[in-house]
């Protein structure tokens, strides 16, 4: 108790002289980084979350072949404390009149929607509003396309099945609807009281029933939990994962982003961190060594000042905690407009590991400078040029790499990316190594060149070179991280725009008829409307794989049940000369020009892998009442989240040509052109017309919010690379001011001092350069590969500015510091 008073009041006295303000700096960028992101992420985890559920419709969302009695009692009971909706979707025929037409059936519950409103209009292609309540028994809605191909008008009444409905509203957007553009086909949306009066529905008959749950998030997972060793054969949990490509890769990427914004900021800190210790260390030489002279033995000197850096991370990690609360509240005030009117507050686990990681990277970085204190002489009183034994390299390196890594573990928990950066590190610090030794011979050869002050400043790094070294490092460090940070941001934002673009197609049509290719692009030519091309679509199944039936395949190789989706349906086949814009080829090559019997096939990478189907093997198609084989020649990784046509298997030109099709396009309209649509489907009724404004804007929504959270997050990285730029001119400035009084002793002029530090800055600066350009582009090389998936592409253009830029301002901050020099006396100096 006694260390502790005394620890105490020396961390009283230290904070009053401001030897601490280094250290404090240091940790509050650090543990405000970690705290402003964590709760941050949390924040906006939960936004996202909220709004993709709303695309899912709940929380938690069973689908089931058949009715489930035990979650329709669930479903059923108003004490669980959760809300509930149940829907079954299936095809039948609509009437009205003479006219028949092939309709997707939607029946809802009352309590449906349970996450965000339907749209209805009061009229086909008219503005519409939200409504939070599904149609009322007796009551239908219809999608515009299913009215028009009906030819009736809302209040007319419509047969389905045994029952009679009147067409009440036009639906517009039904936010749980997924599935493939492809599959769709128009919708009636009806009320459950009215299914049994249908009669509809009768034993074998190809149902979906969905079970919508919305609650605390515990209460979902505890129901997720209970439910997952229950499920029958052939229900399902979904997810937005599964259903949602488009958010969860958003999601993913931006989870990653953060996660290294963060971990760049907190290292970054950590280096300034260990810099400011060792400075803080140097200082306390002579208070150690009268602490020897008053009796205290070296476990209590070690223990003295441990307890000051333990009270200071404990300050720092609550400080840093409020500080990151309100960063986060100032940066959700900013993103209002975008997120949900209610998004669930964080939890307290940021601010619980804030202050962990605060004495963490406080006590491991500063333990190979505390340890020197220990070994301080009594003697130091009387001579003070004597310092503490070094300790050994190993303790002096190891503690702070085991805590580096320690810190990628948690963070990024990936041993490929940990090692690759690990790497990048290492190279950084083995470039270092060779530039300080090459640019010593570069300075005697440009000795000849330069004038006395500039050829001064310069030989000054090769006469510290254990301190250029440490400076180098430090400058090229943060200079890596921080362009690691702003060129992953900006290839965020470039493929969130690219797969969103402002004018994307909102509108879909399939099943164009052959015959009706020509007069088809003729009316949209007319009207003004910018199309994309037709691509051909064929119904196929993929029956056999090297002559082995797939059934067979998909068994032995997925013995866990994960039966991949696309083979237990039949397949959109399509042909394509030139690859999509969105795929890239991964095995094999597009369309080999080398003889080849039959037919070539380009397959998804992942349904090929799922298959264990390689570049040669042979597959079998089952189309039109006929069989064909296919040699796979190439595998292709495919954005299935952009908003444009994919296809699992691509063929070659001309290989389908004798086979039944039709083709499908996509479009943009505003909504003052919405009105040609009506003569369009009247003029081809046998085309599906899909309309995907809600669903764009929806999703750009959320794009947004992460976009704009990935921009902000930029803040903290420049804040944690300043730091370790004060952390060098404040551990440096000591031996700066002793040189520039002994020169300004010797008759150096002002003009003349200031060009030295300027020299040898600008020097410093345009190594550090060097350093950051070679670590940064390895390090992208991983994170590219490992956290967002994005193609790498060198940027070549940061090594022709980054050096001399980074030279400029490091050479200004050096002009800076010899301002400071110049203002206190050499006499001064030379007395302290």
């Amino acid at each position: 108790m006694s260390l502790l008073r005394i620890s105490l009041r020396l961390l009283a006295r230290d904070w009053r002289s401001g030897y601490l303000n280094l250290l404090l700096v240091a940790l509050l960028v650090a543990v405000t980084s970690h705290n402003t992101i964590g709760f941050l992420t949390e924040r906006i985890n939960n936004a996202m979350e909220t709004q993709a559920s709303q695309l899912l419709g709940g929380d938690l969302v069973i689908r089931s072949p058949t009715p489930a009695m035990e979650l329709e009692q669930l479903a059923l009971n108003p004490n669980n404390g959760m809300t509930t909706a149940t829907t079954a979707e299936f095809s039948s025929i609509v009437s009205a009149g003479d006219a028949m037409q092939l309709a997707s059936i939607k029946s809802v519950s009352n309590g449906y929607p349970l996450k965000a409103p339907l749209r209805v209009a009061d009229a086909p292609y008219q503005e519409d509003q939200a409504i939070e309540r599904g149609p009322n028994p007796g009551k239908a809605w219809m999608e515009a396309r299913l009215i028009a191909l009906l030819e009736i008008n809302i209040g007319d009444m419509v047969e389905v099945g045994d029952t009679q409905l009147q067409l009440e509203k036009v639906l517009t957007f039904e936010p749980d609807r997924g599935g493939s553009f492809y599959s769709f086909v128009p919708r009636l949306m009806m009320n459950n009281e009215d299914l049994a009066a249908a009669n509809l529905i009768q034993l074998g008959s190809r149902v979906d029933y969905y079970y919508q749950f919305s609650g605390s998030k515990a209460l979902m997972e505890n129901l997720q939990q209970s439910l997952s060793d229950k499920l029958q054969p052939g229900q399902k949990i979904l997810s937005v994962d599964s259903q949602q490509r488009t958010i969860s890769s958003a999601l993913n990427r931006a989870k990653g982003y953060l996660k290294l914004a963060s971990l760049m900021a907190i290292l970054l800190a950590s280096v300034a961190l260990a810099m400011g210790a060792q400075f803080f260390s140097e200082l306390r030489y002579d208070a150690s060594a009268l602490l020897r002279c008053f009796g205290l033995r070296s476990k209590q000197i070690l223990l003295l000042f441990l307890f000051q850096l333990l009270a200071l991370a404990v300050l720092g990690g609550i400080v840093g905690g409020v500080l990151g609360w309100g960063f986060h509240l100032a940066i959700m005030e900013i993103l209002a407009d975008l997120l949900p009117e209610e998004v669930p507050m964080p939890s307290v686990m940021p601010f619980i590991s804030g202050c962990l990681l605060a004495i963490v990277i406080m006590l491991g970085f500063s333990l190979p400078s505390l340890l020197r204190l220990q070994r301080t002489s009594a003697l130091r009183v009387l001579r003070r040029d004597l310092v503490p034994a070094p300790l050994s390299a190993t303790l002096i390196y190891a503690v702070p790499l085991v805590l580096v890594m320690a810190l990628m573990i948690w963070y990024l928990r990936d041993t490929t990316l940990i090692v690759a950066l690990l790497i990048a590190g290492l190279l950084a610090w083995l470039a270092t190594l060779a530039l300080s030794k090459l640019f010593s011979h570069f300075l005697q050869w440009l000795s000849g060149f330069s004038s006395l002050w500039v050829r001064a400043g310069l030989r000054n790094l090769s006469r510290r070179q254990a301190s250029t070294r440490i400076q180098l490092l430090g400058f090229g460090l943060t200079t890596m991280a921080m362009l690691l940070v702003f060129l992953v941001r900006g290839e965020l934002l470039n493929s969130w725009q690219a797969t969103l673009p402002e004018k994307a197609p909102n509108h879909f049509v399939l099943n164009v008829l052959p015959d009706k290719v020509a007069n088809f692009n003729d009316f949209l030519q007319k009207n003004n409307v910018d199309t994309q091309p037709l691509y051909p679509v064929i119904r196929g199944r993929l029956t056999h794989i090297n002559q082995q039936p797939v059934v067979e395949v998909v068994s032995k190789e997925n013995p866990d049940g994960d039966v991949p989706g696309a083979i237990n349906r039949e397949l959109n086949l399509s042909w394509s000369s030139a690859l999509p814009s969105d795929n890239k080829v991964t095995a094999g090559q597009w369309w080999s020009t080398a003889p080849i019997e039959g037919r070539q096939v380009s397959l998804e990478e992942k349904l090929a892998t799922k298959l264990n189907i390689k570049v040669g093997d042979q597959l079998t198609f089952f189309v039109a009442g006929s069989t064909f084989d296919a040699q796979v020649t190439s595998l292709r990784s495919v954005r299935w989240e952009s908003f444009q046509p994919n296809f699992y298997m691509l063929f070659e030109p001309g290989d389908l040509n004798d086979l039944p099709r039709t083709y499908l396009t996509s479009f943009y309209l505003d909504r003052d052109s919405k009105p040609i649509l009506k003569p369009l489907v009247k003029a081809f009724p046998a085309i599906t017309l899909l309309e995907v404004d809600s669903i764009l804007r929806q999703v750009r929504i959320i794009l947004a919010q992460v976009s704009a959270a990935v921009e902000f997050i930029l803040l903290f990285v420049l804040a944690a690379g300043l730091t370790i730029t004060l952390a060098t001119l404040t551990t440096t400035m000591p031996q700066r001011y002793q040189e520039g009084a002994l020169m300004r002793t010797l008759g150096a002029s002002r003009r003349q001092l200031v060009w030295q530090q300027l020299s040898e800055f600008f020097a410093i600066g345009f190594l550090a350069g060097l350093v950051a350009c070679a670590g940064t582009e390895l390090a992208r090389f991983a994170i590219y590969y490992k956290i967002i998936q994005l193609p790498y592409a060198p940027s070549p253009w940061i090594w022709i500015i980054v050096p001399p830029l980074l030279g400029a301002l490091i050479g200004l901050a050096g002009k800076v510091s010899s301002q400071r020099i110049l203002r206190r006396s050499p006499m001064d100096i030379l007395r302290d």
